[in-house]
């Protein structure tokens, strides 16, 4: 029996590693692409590029909460025996109409803001059609991880994810190297996600997953994905989606060539949050395991982020304008304090994404919503403020995820001292 127990925790520790190297290998082909449209677009067209691809990643965010509440109700659904709803073909088709439709209206309306005061009608449309088929696409992939992940087909949910990767590097690349500007690097950016279809038709093994039927009736499951994926939207505004926060909070004539700050955003972010976040589920898995364990371990954690997060921040202040002139070109120069400002509020992200984690694994849901809500209002809020782009980006950086930590953190030592009171001091709780 242990030696089954042990093979079964090898098994389960090698999917985590494939899932987590496909997860981390798609966030790695972002950054490549940023790479290429600094290269290839101009200052202004890649300000634009980096926004949209800001819209697009926001809403893959979302679709996250569509994968979550399709795990549980695919893992539900075989364990009780009990496939009473819609089939998951169905749930993709609805997801894809209502995002997609939403991300259509969103770019429509928003275009002037987006595109820059320049964009003609036919050219928003256009673009807005472009990012609702990603999206469309992306609702179908995320309900194709969900599904096989409820499954523990860990091997079927690497290749879909990683299809989509692959789509959207070899895309771009193709669109850079012909010199198709920035209407081909968004085309090769949102079409990737039609990649699920290529698996699905290809891998027989995989395609039954979109026949299962969910748990409950497509009420009750319509109101669940809502709900996960209201959860998902706060977390995914600050994550990815601060390019349109800051397009939205700025006059578009200083935002137009903002492309280098994004672009260092995005790449301070990336030592620590690329792979927590490839982990992210692992973790909550294991906060969930463990119980009332896990209080010492949280704590060494957040400490390790913090030491390695300030090193880092030192790091970019000294190196950091060298090395982004060095990768990008003169024109993308970003000054050493901003940069280590920048890497300091990954740092505090990256913590707020573990107690939100810790939060999510303890039950506590409400207050994981909370902390991310608060943060990302306060960011939105502190961008209001007067100051150079600079300036109102690197302290609303820093000052939203500070309040969502303080959300979080509030409730957990809370909920610790008061259980520690209600069980005799016998529970052992670090926060």
């Amino acid at each position: 029996m242990e030696r089954k127990d042990v093979a079964a925790g090898r098994e389960r520790g090698r999917s985590a590693v494939l899932v987590a190297l496909a997860a981390g290998g798609s966030a790695a082909v972002s950054y490549v692409v940023m790479w290429l449209a600094a290269r290839v677009l101009s200052t202004a067209d890649a300000t634009v590029f980096l926004t949209l691809l800001s819209v697009l990643f926001f809403s893959y965010g979302l679709l996250s909460g569509l994968a979550t509440e399709v795990t549980r109700s695919t893992a539900a659904a075989l364990r009780d025996a009990r496939a009473v709803g819609p089939s998951l073909w169905r749930v993709s088709a609805v997801a894809a109409t209502v995002c997609s439709a939403a991300v259509v209206t969103f770019v429509v309306i928003g275009s002037e803001r987006l595109l820059g005061p320049d964009a003609g009608t036919g050219l928003a449309w256009g673009v807005a059609l472009l990012m609702g088929l990603g999206v469309a696409g992306y609702a179908f992939h995320s309900t194709a991880v969900g599904a096989l992940t409820g499954r523990r087909q860990w091997s079927g949910c690497a290749a879909v994810i990683a299809s989509e990767a692959s789509a959207r590097l070899v895309l771009t690349v193709v669109a850079a190297v012909l010199g198709a500007g920035l209407l081909g690097m968004l085309t090769g950016s949102a079409s990737a996600a039609l990649a699920v279809f290529v698996v699905l038709v290809l891998a027989r093994g995989i395609r039954p997953a979109m026949a299962t039927a969910t748990d409950c009736s497509g009420r009750a499951l319509g109101w669940r994905i809502a709900q996960s994926m209201l959860a998902q939207a706060s977390a995914a505004a600050l994550i990815v989606g601060f390019p349109v926060m800051l397009a939205a909070t700025t006059v578009p004539s200083e935002y137009r060539n903002a492309a280098p700050l994004i672009l260092a955003v995005s790449l301070t972010r990336a030592p620590l949050l690329v792979p927590l976040n490839a982990v992210q589920g692992v973790a909550v898995s294991y906060l969930v395991h463990a119980g009332q364990r896990f209080g010492r371990a949280l704590v060494f954690v957040i400490g390790v982020l913090i030491a390695v997060g300030v090193v880092g921040s030192l790091l970019a202040w000294a190196i950091g304008p060298w090395l982004m002139e060095t990768l990008f070109g003169a024109d993308y120069r970003v000054d050493g304090w901003v940069l280590g400002l920048l890497t300091l509020s990954a740092t505090l992200l990256a913590v707020l994404t573990v107690t939100g984690a810790t939060c999510q694994a303890t039950d506590r849901h409400a207050v994981f919503l909370g902390g991310w809500v608060a943060a990302t209002v306060t960011t939105a809020v502190v961008l209001l403020l007067p100051g150079t782009l600079e300036q109102r980006s690197v302290t609303a950086l820093l000052c939203g995820p500070a309040v969502g930590l303080v959300v979080h953190v509030v409730a957990l030592v809370h909920g610790g001292a008061r259980n520690r009171r209600r069980h005799g001091g016998r529970i052992r709780v670090g926060v």
